[in-house]
């Protein structure tokens, strides 16, 4: 009887680490994704996935100078006021009122007002 009793314990102590060990992967894997969303909630808004490729297309194509900018060019980071040009992107390519320039000859898509990055093209 008391080993019955002692193996129904650690049979139940051990789906309830297996469970807990599951939650927190949960939790660990939301947290990832929540971090993620707020990182491109936080930066303005995001090029979809969709348009990437055919905005990238279509700057090229516009074929604008591209200005030296001494720091790192990542998204999250804002641009400071400079010396290069802004240009609109086109409401088409579903990133509206917001601009794009050509910064150490990547272009750049940014909030025109924050000057927060959104996307970088390489």
């Amino acid at each position: 009887m008391l080993r019955r009793m002692v193996a129904v314990t650690l049979a139940a102590g051990s789906m309830m680490t297996t469970s807990a060990a599951f939650a927190q992967s949960d939790v660990v894997a939301g947290a990832v994704a929540g971090a993620i969303t707020g990182a491109a909630i936080a930066t303005g808004a995001i090029v979809p996935y969709e348009h990437r490729e055919p905005l990238h297309e279509y700057i090229v194509h516009e074929d604008r100078p591209s200005y030296r900018y001494e720091d790192e060019v990542v998204v999250g980071r804002e641009l400071p006021p400079g010396p290069y040009e802004s240009y609109p992107v086109p409401e088409r390519y579903g990133v509206p009122d917001h601009h794009y320039a050509i910064v150490n000859g990547r272009a750049v898509v940014f909030h025109p007002q924050t000057r927060r990055i959104i996307h970088v093209y390489d």
